[in-house]
């Protein structure tokens, strides 16, 4: 008989709801790690999106950083420019107002003594001011300023170079002048933090000075690439003496702390780049000699003053770019030595100089410790040094008052009024006016040995020629909470009397910087007290103050902040 026939449906499993469940749980699985994925996709373009516009943002900010400074550093030289303008006279103490003198130290050329030419003709602010024919605390760069334009203000210090010791006068070839120099770095270095907790004892100071020299006669310079300079002297090779003053960061005995100013309970600590310099031994590079003998000789026969005629004569001067470290003649007294030292520059009798303007000293400007390390404290006493810094703190009466009757109706000697602005005003103090003022001065007049006190003046000068300027521009994000973006930078400029308006040639273009830069405090305080000073100020003007970076203002304790400073 047939088979029965048999049904095509499956036969029903008994587990089969339980595999459909577990088919349902793995596709919630993988929906969930789906979404998950897909969130964290969605998130990171979210995220890179954001930065990419932070970012953006961000060098858009710079971006206009940049350009305020630039605008302002322009506006900074044609400030220099007009207080060249404003000086009278000529040339003081051998280096004047004109060009300076000259390094010698890298190309062991000689010095130029007396410079380019004198002061431009005198004019009628000249004769008004006594002040305006020398570079001091009354100048109007002087002073840190501040420069706001919409969110960013832009805050600008300017402080002459001529105010530090110049390195370049360690590898004279003079050797006893390139000696008394290494004494008086390591006087310098010794005194730079005395009496505090960041002092530098004399040996290390002394071991510091010692690495410098060891850096800038390194065995082996030969066969470094080196860049081709003027001041290139044959006999010489060994020397590679700093080209940037940042070099000396690569010393192990230089830290970041003792290069750059530091600033801890209220007082600000100078650093190294306060201190010392290489830029104010420069001149006027005179160019190709050959082609200069061939336009000097051309003019003649013309009739006409020689370009490379000489201030007395007339002439233009000489032209071309900065180049530092050269020399083309050596002549006048030694700075600081006072020793007559005359003659073409590689006589075998009279090593060239770095003398005239270019080392010697501001008087009016420099700090104390480059002051105390000109001469040892037997030689000129402390007690000088204080006085000679004290006197140039005092407030001058008579320009004061004469200050305040054309300002209006200022009702302090820190203060004066527009309208309902209460504005900080600057303080006429005293100055030198040359280098024999220093006799008004009671302790330096009462040294007995004129010797001493000749070579001391010797070594300083009240005029300055080249000059770094600092900028720093702020965007304010929080000013409850003090968050802000700063950009620094800086330039160093030579400031050229050509008898004209004057010229400035760049000798550091424009550059990014790091690091603290403060206007030196010649006089602190164990503990600064600003109240006075703010309580008779607007709130407009704290502001300005407190959050200038260039000042201790900015740098003080909320707790010592609150009493007088309240932002808006």
């Amino acid at each position: 008989m047939p088979a029965p026939a048999t049904s095509l449906r499956p036969p029903r499993r008994a587990h089969a709801p339980a595999l459909a469940a577990k088919q349902r749980g793995v596709a919630l699985v993988l929906t969930l790690i789906f979404a998950i994925l897909l969130y964290i996709l969605v998130a990171e373009l979210v995220v890179m999106g954001r930065m990419v516009r932070a970012t953006g943002e961000n060098d858009a900010l710079l971006a206009r950083m940049r350009t305020q400074m630039l605008f302002q550093l322009r506006e900074t030289e044609d400030q220099l420019l007009s207080d060249l303008g404003s000086q009278s006279g000529g040339d003081e103490e051998g280096g004047g107002g004109g060009l300076g003198a000259l390094g010698g130290a890298l190309g062991g050329a000689g010095a130029q003594a007396g410079g380019a030419g004198g002061a431009g003709p005198e004019g009628e602010g000249a004769a008004e001011d006594p002040s305006a024919g020398f570079d001091s605390s009354r100048d109007g760069w002087f002073h840190p300023t501040a420069h706001a334009d919409n969110d960013l203000t832009t805050y600008v210090f300017v402080e002459d170079e001529n105010r530090k010791f110049n390195i370049l006068a360690l590898w004279s070839p003079d050797e006893k002048f390139a000696e008394f120099s290494r004494d008086r770095l390591v006087r310098l270095i010794d005194a730079l933090r005395e009496d505090t907790e960041f002092d530098i004892g004399a040996g290390d100071a002394g071991r510091i000075v010692q690495d410098l020299l060891d850096w800038g006669r390194r065995p082996g310079t030969d066969a470094m690439p080196r860049p081709r300079l003027k001041t290139e002297d044959p006999k010489r090779r060994e020397l590679a003496a700093p080209m940037h003053l940042d070099e000396l960061l690569l010393l192990p005995s230089i830290t970041e702390d003792l290069f750059y100013d530091k600033v801890l309970d209220g007082r600000v600590y100078l650093g190294l780049e306060s201190v010392l310099t290489m830029w104010t031994s420069v001149r006027v590079d005179p160019g190709n000699p050959e082609k200069a003998a061939r336009l000097r000789a051309a003019a003649i026969a013309r009739g006409e003053n020689p370009p490379d005629a000489a201030p007395g004569e007339g002439g233009s001067g000489q032209s071309g770019g900065a180049n530092a470290g050269s020399g083309s003649q050596a002549g006048g007294s030694q700075a600081g030595g006072g020793q007559a030292n005359s003659g073409q520059a590689g006589a075998d009798d009279a090593p060239p100089q770095p003398e005239g303007l270019g080392i010697r000293i501001n008087v009016n400007t420099a700090t104390r410790p480059v002051l105390r390390a000109l001469f040892p404290p037997e030689v000129i006493p402390d007690r000088v040094i204080d006085a000679i810094i004290k006197y140039r703190n005092e407030v001058d009466e008579d320009a004061q008052r004469k200050a305040e009757e054309a300002g209006g109706s200022g009702d302090s000697a820190t203060t004066s009024d527009f309208g309902d602005l209460r504005l900080e005003t600057d303080v006429k103090r005293k100055f030198f006016a040359e280098v024999a003022d220093l006799e008004k001065v009671e302790d330096f007049a009462k040294i007995a040995d004129p010797e001493v006190k000749t070579k001391f003046q010797n070594a300083l000068t009240t005029k300055s020629e080249v000059f770094s300027i600092h900028l720093a521009t702020m965007f304010k994000r929080s000013e409850e909470n003090r968050v802000y973006v700063l950009r620094r930078a800086r330039s160093i400029v030579l400031r050229i009397d050509d008898g004209a308006d004057g010229k400035i040639v760049p000798l550091v273009p424009f550059e990014d910087r790091i690091g603290l830069r403060l206007q030196p405090i010649d006089i602190q305080e164990v503990t600064p007290d600003l109240a006075p000073l703010y309580m008779n100020i607007d709130q407009f003007a704290q502001e300005e103050r407190a959050w200038n970076p260039f000042l201790i203002d900015f740098y003080l304790p909320r707790s010592q902040r609150a009493d007088f400073y309240r932002p808006r």
